[in-house]
């Protein structure tokens, strides 16, 4: 905020502006729209900053019978086991969506299967020993459960959490590193364009500018990895029982 009140030319009281204030009204909305935007352009350039893995949900009871009729659901409230809702498993808060699945049985202590996504919604079928495969509708994770207690583990997309009024921006912790520039600017482009500024593309202009910087970074270590086309009929992933391929 600082650096976005010297762009706008705000930097009064020692720093702490007339207009662009920390408690001024307007400025959480600001800041967060600038927070938005810029987790919205490093997910769409392939950033990985905010992907989270090894997320465990668990446990994924049992069903008491097959029965092809039947889904079950993780979602933020809890988990829905066939027959009631529960308050645990939930999805984590800050989980924007969901990237990979994998599954095993609980208490196994055996290496995660990797779960596949139909293309046109969960098949119907009676329930096995294994999930198998997962769709993520309407900010909840379905499956067509299980006749076994199993364990997910996740790999999602984070988001951060929105800054009120009433949070301390000193303490404030933003997860993006070397992001100060570009959120500044953003911020001063917000604050700029309610108010009419002629410079209002000069500051857009920095803000692509800073965006490239960010995404050449992540481009030039993933620059070092090796990649293959994956096999045509396969996931790469060794997946549904250990196949690769679709369970249906």
């Amino acid at each position: 905020m600082n650096r976005a009140r010297a762009f706008v030319n705000d930097s009064y009281r020692g720093g702490a502006g007339r207009i662009l204030t920390d408690n001024a009204a307007f400025t959480p909305e600001y800041l967060n729209a600038a927070l938005e935007e810029l987790q919205d352009k490093i997910r769409n350039n392939g950033v990985i900053t905010l992907i989270k893995d090894n997320y465990i949900l668990s446990p994924i009871t049992a069903l008491p019978a097959p029965d092809p009729a039947v889904q079950v659901f993780v979602s933020y409230q809890g988990f829905f086991n066939g027959v009631e809702m529960v308050p645990l498993p939930c999805l984590p808060s800050d989980l924007r969506t969901i990237e990979k699945v994998w599954e095993r049985q609980t208490g196994s202590g055996l290496p995660f299967k990797r779960m596949t996504q139909p293309q046109e919604g969960l098949p119907s079928q009676f329930q096995g020993q294994w999930l198998g495969v997962w769709e993520y509708r309407g900010d909840a994770l379905y499956l067509c459960g299980s006749t076994i207690t199993e364990d997910l583990r996740i790999r999602y997309e984070s988001q951060q959490a929105v800054i009120t009024a009433s949070d301390n921006f000193a303490n404030t912790e933003i997860g993006i590193l070397a992001s100060v520039n570009q959120l500044a600017t953003l911020v001063a482009y917000n604050y700029a364009r309610a108010r009419g500024s002629p410079g209002l593309q000069v500051l857009a202009a920095d803000s692509d500018k800073q965006m490239r910087y960010i995404v050449r970074r992540y481009t030039r270590r993933a620059q070092s990895i090796q990649y293959t086309r994956k096999p045509y009929g396969q996931d790469g992933g060794g997946s549904y029982w250990g196949t690769g391929g679709l369970p249906f």
